[in-house]
């Protein structure tokens, strides 16, 4: 079953260079099943939406990690670290995911990425940011099979990159009611040469959240994979019990996903869970950390 479970996996992240289409990048995310476009995510913003940094109010570091599928085989982590300054806040992100068997890196695919995030518009009752961020993809393949048949002596591939710009806007009326839309890869970049050259997943996210007290969130989302016919739908509630402890639950549709977690926040440290289901294969456990400072 475990090779059963690599073989696919590893197939399907040749053809969709997995971390430049996947969506559940932090814990939050997970538990709100994706919806995290227009939601208020603070310490968390630097992995989604680039214009969210615009509402960072301090410096902040985070880490996650995650078995994907709960796999042992499948490990992806991720570091963020947004900076304010005066004009723009800055977001550094990285993000590695890799495929390994039998201590064998099959596939090593990593993401390195640079946000800004500004208000274009900010007055009194309304707002409108603009983010931007540059991500630069690495994808390393492991070893062919060799003479032995497990890599050991095989031939080594040469690593291959691509840069890929994200656009992000928020829209806020009142405090109250937020429209973010979220493009990916909107420079159409391909990875890759010759007869493997292929183009990055372009993604389109557009979601609304309201916010109708000072302890709940419910949040709408669509997500189109530019190129294909099929819209995931999403939508997510966060509770607040108290001032330190979230609730997050979300749902998604086509393929049919659930997500639920929670975020803890004691002074200047954060701690977030998130587990997410899969139509398919077993859920994944996430979990991140942050601090600011």
């Amino acid at each position: 079953m475990k090779k059963y479970l690599i073989f696919i996996i590893f197939i399907a992240a040749i053809f969709s260079q997995s971390l430049s289409s996947y969506s559940f990048n932090s814990s939050v995310s997970s538990s709100l099943a994706g919806t995290a476009v227009s939601n208020r995510l603070g310490i968390w913003s630097v992995y989604h939406n680039p214009a969210l940094l615009v509402e960072s109010e301090n410096n902040s570091a985070s880490i996650g990690y995650s078995n994907l599928y709960n796999q042992s085989f499948l490990p992806l982590s991720n570091f963020g670290l947004v900076i304010r300054t005066n004009k723009i806040n800055l977001g550094i992100k990285f993000s590695n995911l890799s495929v390994k068997n039998q201590n064998i890196d099959l596939l090593k695919e990593s993401l390195f990425g640079v946000s800004s995030g500004i208000y274009l518009l900010n007055d009194n009752n309304s707002s409108l940011a603009m983010g931007i961020t540059g991500n630069l993809y690495m994808i390393d393949f492991g070893p062919s099979a060799g003479s032995l048949g497990d890599g050991s002596n095989g031939l080594d591939s040469d690593p291959i990159s691509s840069l890929g710009i994200d656009l992000g806007f928020l829209g806020v009326l009142r405090d109250k009611n937020r429209l973010g839309v979220f493009i990916k890869n909107i420079n159409s970049p391909t990875i890759g040469g010759g007869f493997s050259n292929q183009n990055l997943p372009r993604v389109f996210h557009i979601g609304l959240t309201t916010i109708p007290n000072n302890f709940m969130e419910v949040s709408f989302s669509a997500e189109q994979l530019l190129g294909y016919h099929s819209t995931q739908y999403r939508t997510a509630l966060q509770y607040k019990l108290n001032r330190s402890l979230q609730l997050n639950t979300g749902v998604q549709i086509n393929p049919n996903r659930f997500g639920i977690g929670f975020s803890y926040q004691k002074n200047s440290f954060n701690i977030s869970y998130g587990y997410l289901t899969h139509h398919v294969l077993p859920g994944t456990h996430q979990f991140n950390f942050g601090i600011n400072f």
